[in-house]
């Protein structure tokens, strides 16, 4: 209030100078003459109004109207100026009260077309080539007492060292916007104050500025009301605010990449402090005011601050003066900075870093009253530069930051190491406390540099509060080198504490995802709920680590002084280093969990060495994970203590072992100690069927070759989880393409098996078919499996030969198989290339055929190690050939009884595969497989009856539905072995495939059509047994050639 005071009690003598109302004047026409309020009545000083119909278009230096007496200008219609420098729309001067309102346009630019000098595709050249050009400006010597308002309409600019509202006296009234503001060109402000203001500074509209140095919004002294902005404000001094490709960002000259200054800059005291407005939730209907700020809430807008460039979207402070902002109002509104709307920084281009919001650092101190509240957006974003969400500088001195349901968020895209931090505070700031119920996030695309949520090296922060998202990490394909911290603290000496609560909804997990680095200070870390994964390292005070109300902790844990007190009440602790960390005590309630990890590669598991008491109490529970292989049985050591008091342990925790172990708590009494003793299990402990047994002792051998592979089958703590990746380490053994591809040949060679019907002529005879088929397996997980496919046949036969018919055919057969325990990505296919021959012979009723063909097989296998939870995602790919041979032979006797027959038939099919070993590529050690070369085959026999009735003149063409039904049993050597190893090393194991021998019925169905040119067949069917199903669908064509 202090510099209200001053400002109208200087202004009370002038104010009583004032004359009556004085009569309006009003321009309603076009005129190029300038107007002054003191003469603007035939001489004497009057109100200027231009109307909507009014233009005033000066075309030399000057201002269009001035304001040089105390009345009030008003432009509802235009004021423009063109290529003319030092112009100004409407000038006031100090010492005068009254107003200037601009509803209309106000407009002063240029008609410098800008050209591509270079022929690199875009435009060269400064933004303006004029100068010193002014929408509204308000000039000394004296205060200028009244408003300047822009309640709609729009100012355009363009010109070096200009504005669009410029006020350089003090004003004991306010300025305010509402109407659209652009500016173009170097050191140019969209709305400047250089000296103090009594009321406000509103902003309720869009203030864009492009150029460099240029400034959206300034309040260079001190602000007597508040800073509120409300509007789209953004600076820039790129030419191309939006990245186009590398190709075009390669063209880009110098004078495209300038840099503007901050969108909002202030430099003065504000007392009613910062407001980043937006309109609150309307929650009651009869609180016009809910925020708390003063304002109708009806009356509010939402702002949306952008700085395009390295300079920050808000800087607040100065190097030449201490400033403070005072508080804004009540409740939410209780805070100096108050940030409900958006402030964004875009680096955009390479090397250009980006920071939302500066306060201090500057030289001069900023005190915030009440604190910084974000409870809308705040967010920085650099490509290859670092990033910065929030930087409190040195002498910034605040009580508190709350992000209050917002967000504040920092990120960088990069292959080079940068440093991304979401809140900063500077060494030399004070800041005491941090709370969060929103979202405070740091990342890097890419694997270097440091991701920091939090970021405080003043020390000065005593408390940090979380109720929602505390994160910090790193997205990349490749292997991550940098560091994703959550906080870092190492700079408190003096205390503090992080606590992590339950969020009002319980629909919200509070999270913290990074590390948490303390100092030389006392510090706690209570997790009071939800969850932390990253470590924790305290340092060298007396510490505390609190895990209650079910939350849980993953994260290596360490402590410099040895003095850290642990107390696990209800909620997991998961250490994953595998260092001794040495407590003053431990406390692991009744429903507390301690997971511990092991590393037996280098004989070290994680150690507490408790100095005091060790209390584990009845219920509770203590598990040992692995971070690499345990090949010998051992016995690591859990806890040792002073004293050590151990109720009834709950042993279910060691669910949490690797399923490949087998593992048991001891306690040794005489010791104070806690003991695991840890096996592998036999194949019979882990469940493995007699096939998966056979590769156990190779798998184990191989598969810490990798690490995500490693980590992901130690991963594994139930039999389930654990048996759905092992198993595919397995090769394909289970006969599924072998089997698939002798029910095609199968279904390709009863083609033979079909009449001569009525075809008449002794010339030679054309077919072709068409098959589809479906085979499914079902015995155990290991051996399940569906396939498919379909293929092509056809063939020429001689009738009449003397000896019968004689025929000529050949086929393709396309096969697809997917095993029931693989990945759906995995394939496993291949088709084959046959040809072959047959003889079909009739005498009587009686018909007997045989056929015999042989085949080239190209067969492809794509195997797939996947467990998404582990991000592991591997694939072993491999290309062989093979042979076929089949033979088929058949006999039918038909029994006619007019329309109707019934016809006893009998066929014998042998099929044989013959595959070359093959050696697979791409999944690396722990999963590439050699395969041996194997030879299946297979002998089966199907006897059955035929029903059938023909609809028709045989001299025209005759429709016959079949039923065949019979019984099909297979015998023979089956499905070769299995034989592999891994390509990397260790022993060899072969897995031998179920016995498919035995028999089922036989069912079919077929739809024939007989004419004399030709005659058709459809025909479809299965054959079922308790663990096999096939079943195939037919059509064949034959006609006279």
């Amino acid at each position: 209030m202090r510099l209200r005071h001053v400002l109208f009690t200087a202004a009370s003598p002038l104010c009583l100078l004032a004359g009556a109302a004085q009569a309006e004047t009003v321009i309603s026409t076009t005129v190029a003459t300038p107007v002054a309020t003191a003469t603007a009545a035939s001489g004497a000083r009057d109100d200027v109004r231009i109307s909507t119909a009014g233009t005033i278009q000066p075309t030399s230096a000057g201002a269009a109207v001035t304001l040089n007496s105390s009345n009030t200008v008003t432009n509802e219609g235009t004021i423009k100026f063109s290529d003319v420098n030092d112009a100004t729309g409407i000038l006031g001067l100090g010492g005068m009260t009254g107003s200037i309102k601009n509803a209309g346009t106000i407009t002063i630019d240029e008609t410098t077309e800008l050209k591509d000098t270079d022929g690199d595709g875009d435009v060269d050249g400064p933004f303006a080539t004029g100068a010193r050009r002014y929408g509204i400006r308000v000039v000394g010597p004296g205060a200028f007492h009244g408003d300047v308002i822009q309640s709609g309409g729009s100012i355009t600019v363009e010109g070096d060292n200009s504005a669009a509202i410029s006020v350089e006296t003090a004003i004991d009234g306010s300025i305010r916007t509402a109407g659209a503001i652009a500016v173009t060109g170097s050191n140019v402000y969209g709305v400047h104050s250089a000296s103090t203001v009594g009321g406000d500074v509103a902003i309720r509209s869009s203030a864009v500025v492009q150029g460099e140095g240029a400034v959206a919004v300034a309040t260079d002294d001190n602000v007597g009301g508040k800073l509120i902005l409300g509007g789209a404000i953004s600076s820039t001094g790129f030419r191309y605010t939006s990245r186009g490709t590398d190709a075009a960002v390669a063209k880009l000259d110098a004078d495209d990449l300038l840099i503007g200054g901050p969108a909002v800059r202030v430099r003065g005291d504000v007392f009613g402090g910062v407001v980043v407005d937006a309109p609150p939730a309307d929650l009651d209907k009869n609180n016009a005011d809910e925020d708390g700020d003063g304002l109708a809430d009806t009356s509010q807008t939402t702002g949306a601050i952008t700085s395009i460039g390295s300079a920050p979207a808000m800087l607040i402070g100065s190097d030449s003066r201490a400033i403070r902002l005072g508080v804004g109002g009540t409740g939410v509104s209780a805070y100096g900075l108050n940030i409900k709307g958006s402030a964004q920084a875009l680096g955009i281009y390479d090397g250009v870093s980006a920071t939302a919001v500066q306060v201090g650092g500057l030289g001069g101190g900023v005190t915030i009253d009440g604190g910084v509240r974000v409870s809308g957006a705040v967010s920085a974003t650099a490509a290859k530069a670092n990033a910065t969400g929030l930087r409190l500088g040195s002498g910034v001195s605040t009580p508190k930051i709350l992000v209050d349901g917002g967000s504040i968020k920092a990120a960088s895209t990069s292959t080079d190491a940068v440093d991304v931090r979401a809140v900063q505070i500077d060494a030399g700031a004070g800041v005491s406390y941090l709370g969060n119920s929103g979202e405070i996030t740091a990342a890097i695309t890419g694997s270097k540099g440091a991701a920091t949520a939090i970021f405080d090296a003043s020390g000065s922060l005593s408390l940090i509060e979380n109720v929602k998202t505390i994160g910090a990490g790193f997205s990349s394909t490749d292997t991550i080198t940098g560091k994703a911290v959550a906080m870092d603290l190492r700079a408190n000496a003096n205390g503090v504490t992080v606590r992590q609560g339950p969020n009002a909804s319980t629909s919200v997990t509070p999270t913290i995802v990074g590390d948490v680095l303390f100092g030389s200070g006392p510090a706690r870390l209570e997790l009071l709920a939800g969850t932390m994964v990253g470590a924790v390292s305290f340092g060298s005070g007396a510490d505390t680590l609190v895990i209650d109300g079910g939350a849980s902790l993953t994260g290596a844990v360490t402590d410099a002084g040895g003095g850290l007190t642990m107390n696990i009440a209800k909620g997991r602790l998961t250490a994953t280093n595998t260092d001794t960390v040495n407590l003053t005590s431990l406390s692991l309630g009744s429903t507390g969990e301690l997971v511990l990890t092991a590393d037996p590669t280098a004989g070290k598991s994680t150690t507490l060495n408790v100095a005091g008491a060790a209390n584990l109490a009845t219920g509770s529970k203590v598990g040992l994970r692995f971070s690499s292989k345990l090949s010998e049985p051992t016995t690591f050591t859990l806890i040792k203590a002073g004293a050590l008091t151990a109720g009834t342990l709950d042993q279910s925790l060691l669910g949490a072992t690797p399923w490949l172990y087998k593992s048991e708590l001891r306690i040794d009494q005489a010791n104070n100690s806690l003991l695991a003793d840890v096996r592998r299990r036999t194949a019979a402990e882990a469940g493995l069927n007699s096939a998966e047994a056979a590769a156990y002792d190779a798998v184990f051998a191989n598969f810490d070759r990798d690490t995500t592979v490693r980590d992901a089958l130690l991963g594994k703590t139930d039999e389930k989880g654990f048996a759905g990746l092992y198993d595919q380490f397995l090769p394909d053994f289970t006969g599924s393409l072998f089997h698939t591809l002798a029910a095609a040949s199968d279904a390709t060679n009863r083609a033979i098996d079909e009449s001569d019907g009525q075809l008449n002529g002794d010339g030679l005879r054309v077919w072709t078919q068409e098959i589809a088929f479906l085979v499914k397996r079902d015995v155990d997980r290991t051996t399940n499996y569906d396939a498919d496919g379909f293929g092509l046949a056809g063939g020429i036969e001689a009738p009449h030969t003397g000896i019968g018919t004689l025929g000529l055919m050949t086929s393709f057969v396309n096969v697809n198989v997917d095993d029931a325990f693989a990945s759906a990505a995995e394939s496993l296919g291949g088709q084959v290339y046959s040809a072959g021959v047959y003889w079909r012979d009739t005498a009587g009723g009686l018909t007997a055929n045989l056929g015999l063909n042989g085949g080239y097989a190209t067969l492809k296998s794509t195997r797939v190690l996947s467990d998404p939870a582990a991000g592991l995602n591997k694939q072993s790919k491999s290309d062989w050939s093979g042979l076929t041979f089949a033979a088929h032979a058949g006999l039918s006797y038909l029994f006619d009884l007019g329309r109707f027959y019934f016809k006893p038939q009998a066929n014998a099919d042998y099929f044989m595969l013959k595959e070359d070993g093959r050696t697979e590529s791409g999944g690396g050690a722990a999963m590439d497989l050699s395969i041996d070369e194997r030879s299946s085959n297979q002998l089966s026999a199907f006897a059955g009856l035929t029903l059938g009735a023909r609809f028709g003149e045989e001299s025209a063409f005759v429709w016959i539905p079949e039923l065949t039904a019979g019984w099909r049993q297979a015998t023979g050597d089956g499905v070769d072995v299995t034989t592999a190893r891994f390509v990397a090393g260790g022993p060899a194991f072969s897995l031998a495939a179920p016995d498919l021998s035995g028999g089922g019925p036989v069912v079919r169905l077929a739809l024939r059509g007989q004419g004399q040119y030709f005659d058709f067949a459809l025909e479809g069917g299965g054959e079922y047994r308790d663990d096999y199903e096939a079943y195939d669908g037919r059509v064949v064509v034959r006609f006279l050639f």
